[in-house]
């Protein structure tokens, strides 16, 4: 009986199965970046917002302009964020693009609709609250973004 070369028939078998429980593995872990990824540039964009009104209300403050902080409120929050983020930036409107970012400036809303909703807890749309704080005489002292459920 002449020696056999290569693989058998159940070999091969063995070596698919080996490959396609890697190659689930590999999927599920490259899922899960793609989640963590879009979490943490959403999140260091509404910081990096938050930065650059902080320093434009900073700005206003060191001039002695403490009356026109409230001139603030009007403008769209991503313009103080120095450069236009990755993905789209709409203005206003409903109809939302996956990674895109829209603010309504009637509400004083900014919004954002995943790519990856999964990574969101399956949330669809993510929006944030342009906003001051005022002190005991009405005067407007801060301004920030504020998560809305």
């Amino acid at each position: 009986m002449p020696r056999q070369r290569g693989f058998s028939k159940l070999e091969f078998a063995v070596v698919l199965v080996i490959f396609g429980v890697l190659a689930t593995l590999l999927f599920d872990r490259l899922v899960a970046l793609e989640h963590e990824t879009e979490r943490l540039e959403v999140d260091l964009t509404v910081r990096h917002i938050n930065i650059g009104i902080k320093t434009a209300v900073g700005e206003r403050i060191m001039r002695g302009e403490e009356p026109r902080i409230a001139e603030l409120l009007k403008e769209n929050p991503m313009n103080f964020l120095g450069h236009a983020p990755a993905g789209k930036v709409g203005a206003g409107g409903t109809a939302y693009l996956a990674g895109e970012w829209k603010f309504d400036p009637g509400s004083r809303i900014l919004g954002y609709q995943p790519r990856q909703p999964a990574a969101f807890g399956g949330r669809t749309n993510l929006a944030w609250r342009f906003t001051g704080e005022t002190d005991t005489l009405g005067r407007t002292i801060d301004l920030r973004l504020e998560p809305l459920k």
